[in-house]
């Protein structure tokens, strides 16, 4: 699961509990999109100071939920490709070149000259292809890579994937975090060793962290990209609360607010305020397992029960956009799905639902994350609607890190959590929704995988909607988790900081980032 809240220059899916996906360190553009002031020539040098709504949850991508993770992993890692912020166009990276040769189901990458690690070493094919074991082998996002059958290493510098299928999703998958290139055999480390403090290709090498408080990254100086990145050094700090954010912005002591709260987004400078397409979806998840959700028409009641455009003017301080799909609708492939009753509001028909439903009546927990994202707001604003219709529930805010456990385990009944897609392509919040249960609903992966099976086997792009609108459908009739808002995606940047360039697949890549003279 990917935890979100929102991005700069674009480097996939996470659950923002809430985190989906797309990485790679991008070349953005030069100026800050938040300031109106002329920008000067970059130069290097200084540092940065950047906020997360929570902690990252490992420094493994493959293992990954957290948003938030993602936003700092293309600071450490580098991929083969990595893609322009908007996420359209795919550029090199670690890899100079590649072909793909359809009717030999392959894909052949040459190494740049210039790819090291930050330790000096070269990236080697050795690597890529150890490094796409991990991949492959993945607990959550192993899914991505399934088309991918063996991968050969004829030189050094040069690397072939044979696939079971033409794959056109591959090279973006290619571009993200998950598919970051690690040292063959963790360079001569333990797993264990490695993961704690790891090393990578990308701008920064660890310098130093706190657990679950603060990380230090310094200037890589063997980065592929010569003449960056710019900064010597950035520094995350973990600010959970909204108004503490906005405080230390305020006051210097924060350079960029990733993922600014919806409600404190006013308060800010407008011109400080740099606004991206969003590829994130809040939604409301329901334990099919057990309790009293178990039974679908009290699912469908809450449905019918919800004002959903209410729900975006109040819950969502109107920096939302109602939800007419499950899968993030900024995605290439999503579209409405005609079948589908998403975003209905009924409340004599859901009251109806409710007494002839098996529910007693009893109060309903509803966990959502307390510490980044619209989820207490538009929670409190939640509930009423649903006790118009006969539904008690009431709103429980968890740490980030408890709501994903308590997700993960089934321990809940309701969950809003909001999740984001980090790559272009629906086989990102596919692989997420199977990986996670359907966001951890408990409810059955199968339409999910088979949709991301054929979105994996698709020739054009007419195969992939009509893939993705059959495991819409799906979703919608079993109502295990309900799309209810399009949050805007809203990050504060700093007059001094250049470089900045909105990202609507929410991690971005620092490397570009400068301080304005």
């Amino acid at each position: 699961m990917r935890k979100s809240t929102a991005g700069t220059t674009a480097c996939g899916t996470a659950l923002m509990a809430t985190a989906l996906l797309l990485s790679g360190c991008s070349s953005g553009g030069t100026d800050s999109a938040a300031s109106g002031t002329a920008s000067s020539p970059a130069k290097r040098g200084g540092s940065l100071s950047m906020s997360l709504s929570s902690a990252i949850d490992t420094w493994n991508p493959q293992k990954a939920l957290a948003t938030q993770s993602y936003r700092v992993f293309p600071q450490v890692y580098a991929s083969l490709l990595r893609s322009t912020p908007d996420g359209k166009t795919l550029q090199p990276a670690l890899a100079s070149s590649y072909k793909a040769d359809p009717k030999a189901r392959t894909l052949k990458f040459t190494l740049s000259p210039d790819a090291k690690f930050s330790d000096g070493r070269p990236v080697t094919s050795a690597d890529v292809k150890f490094s796409e074991g991990l991949w492959s082998k993945g607990e959550l996002y192993g899914s991505y890579f399934s088309s991918i059958k063996s991968v050969d290493t004829p030189s050094r510098n040069t690397v072939v994937f044979h696939l079971s299928e033409p794959d056109e999703t591959l090279p973006a998958v290619l571009s993200t975090a998950n598919a970051a290139i690690f040292p063959d055999k963790y360079g001569g480390r333990s797993a264990a060793a490695y993961w704690k403090k790891p090393v990578g290709a990308g701008p920064f090498v660890i310098s130093g962290e706190t657990v679950g408080r603060s990380i230090a990254l310094t200037r890589n100086p063997h980065y592929y990209r010569t003449g960056l990145p710019y900064l010597d050094k950035v520094d995350y700090k973990v600010v959970a609360d909204g108004g503490q954010q906005l405080l230390q912005f305020q006051s210097g002591s924060l350079d960029v607010v990733n993922g600014v709260e919806l409600e404190a987004a006013a308060q800010y400078p407008k011109n400080n305020i740099v606004r991206a397409p969003s590829t994130g979806v809040s939604v409301l998840t329901m334990n099919t397992k057990s309790g009293p959700l178990a039974d679908v028409r009290l699912r469908k009641a809450i449905a019918l029960a919800v004002d959903y455009r209410k729900l975006v003017r109040g819950g969502y301080v109107g920096e939302a956009g109602v939800a007419t799909s499950l899968l993030p609708q900024q995605v290439p492939g999503v579209t409405k799905c005609p079948k589908c009753t998403w975003s209905t509001t009924d409340v004599k028909a859901a009251k109806k639902l409710v007494d002839a439903s098996d529910y007693d009546g009893r109060t309903i927990e509803l966990i959502v994350p307390s510490d980044g994202g619209p989820g207490k707001l538009a929670a409190q604003a939640l509930t009423p609607m649903l006790a118009e219709a006969g539904i008690k529930a009431t709103v429980s805010p968890l740490p980030t890190s408890s709501l994903i456990d308590d997700l993960g385990k089934g321990s809940f009944q309701l969950g809003m959590v909001t999740y984001s897609a980090l790559a272009p392509t629906p086989i990102d919040p596919l692989g997420f929704l199977g990986a996670t249960g359907v966001v951890f609903s408990q409810s059955d992966p199968g339409p999910a995988n088979k949709a991301l099976a054929a979105v994996h086997a698709a020739s054009d792009t007419s195969e992939v909607s009509a893939a993705v609108q059959d495991f819409e459908a799906t979703a919608n009739a079993s109502h295990a988790v309900l799309p209810l808002a399009v949050p805007n995606a809203l990050d504060a940047v700093a007059d001094r900081v250049q470089g900045f360039v909105a990202a609507p697949y929410q991690a971005y890549c620092a490397d570009e980032l400068n301080i304005r003279s």
